[in-house]
């Protein structure tokens, strides 16, 4: 089996979160922290990890707006930005860049991460990459330190579940480009023939239902994702 170039990457960041549970006139993607959006924070600190070619996912509506953010602040560099169209769900957001990659020059390995994600580490982005080039399929996930209860639709305590083998998955995600557009594209197949009912919320979901397993690469806390207004209290005070 030929080896991989393990350089040659890509990173799809996705903006195209409706911001619904975040609330307020401005999605939460593009409010302003130092006169910058969150996710050219993002972008920023992904780009100063290594990331070279990167694939940003957006609203149409919002694509232009999009555009002349990074073309500011990367008007004369040696990063390469295509921009793609999002879906309806997170799942189509991921397969329209999967699709776009597939078409024009596809990497040998892919990272999604989440575009109101800024706080990502330089370890952390080295321990994933080494983890998905042995494994094929790797995602950052930080320990659960919280005992877990399950409930009924009562709101009564059914079950204390063992903690020690929980993980709160985060992103990036990453995985060997082929092996996860074929879990992809059988899972959308399965879903719009309605084979499938279920709506994944990450790409690991889907990557292991379809395809193998998926390893798991501790984060730490400050990997938090923006989605409600004390999360981006808490991202003011860790930047």
């Amino acid at each position: 089996m030929e080896k991989l170039n393990i350089e040659n990457n890509a990173l799809i960041i996705l903006i195209a979160g409706s911001s619904t549970r975040f609330g307020g006139e401005v999605k939460k993607q593009f409010i302003l922290v130092d006169d910058k959006p969150i996710f050219m924070h993002t972008i920023s600190n992904l780009v100063n990890l290594g990331f070279k070619r990167i694939i940003i996912v957006s609203k149409n509506d919002d694509m232009s707006t999009v555009q002349d953010y990074i073309k500011n602040d990367y008007y004369d560099n040696s990063i390469s930005f295509d921009f793609v169209g999002g879906g309806n769900e997170r799942f189509y957001s991921v397969f329209n860049a999967m699709k776009y990659l597939k078409e024009n020059n596809p990497p040998n390995f892919v990272f999604i991460h989440d575009g109101v994600r800024p706080l990502i580490m330089a370890c952390e982005i080295e321990n994933l990459k080494k983890s998905v080039y042995e494994n094929n399929a790797s995602i950052l996930a930080t320990k659960v330190i919280d005992t877990i209860k399950k409930i009924d639709d009562k709101k009564a305590i059914k079950l204390t579940i063992d903690r020690d083998y929980l993980y709160r998955a985060a992103t990036p995600q990453a995985f060997n480009f082929e092996l996860y557009y074929k879990a992809m594209s059988e899972y959308i197949y399965s879903f719009e023939n309605e084979e499938c009912k279920t709506i994944a919320t990450d790409d690991a979901q889907i990557y292991s239902d379809y395809m193998g397993e998926v390893f798991v690469v501790d984060c730490g806390m400050k990997n938090i994702k923006i989605t409600h207004k004390s999360d981006l209290d808490l991202f003011l005070r860790l930047r």
